[in-house]
């Protein structure tokens, strides 16, 4: 093998691979994290962006894996048909409320908290992506 030799890359292409928009503070994601409701009525009446979460691919992007995290932790085992359930609903844009009633003949109580931190999850993901659209 020879020596090495440096690439000097052209700036069109170290641009190709920078992000655009820089990732936000600590203290960004605090604020986005403080603006959603935590009381679960004002949680549910938040208004979700139904587009922006088909545009983004968030289902199958964050919500997939921590479903199927929770699922296990709740019921001791994976159970991909009950996954794919809550990811079902949220495709169909099912209500929060209508999604709880729904877990909670498999889940009992813990369908209250599984679809708040679910709902809480989507809403930042949501005004993550928003905030990240209005830096551009």
């Amino acid at each position: 093998m020879g020596p090495l030799v440096a690439i000097d890359y052209t700036e069109e292409e170290k641009a190709a691979v920078t992000p655009a928009v820089a990732p936000p503070t600590a203290e960004e994601l605090k604020q986005l994290v403080n603006s959603i409701p935590t009381q679960r009525d004002a949680l549910y009446a938040a208004p979700v962006d139904w587009d922006l979460v088909g545009r983004s691919g968030l289902i199958e992007t964050k919500l997939r894996a921590f479903i199927n995290k929770k699922m296990a932790e709740y019921l001791g085992e994976e159970e991909p048909s009950l996954v794919a359930h809550v990811l079902d609903k949220l495709a169909q844009r099912t209500p929060a409320a209508a999604i709880e009633q729904g877990l909670a003949k498999v889940l009992d109580e813990e369908a209250g908290v599984f679809v708040v931190k679910l709902w809480r999850m989507l809403l930042f993901e949501l005004r993550l992506r928003e905030f990240e659209a209005g830096r551009k």
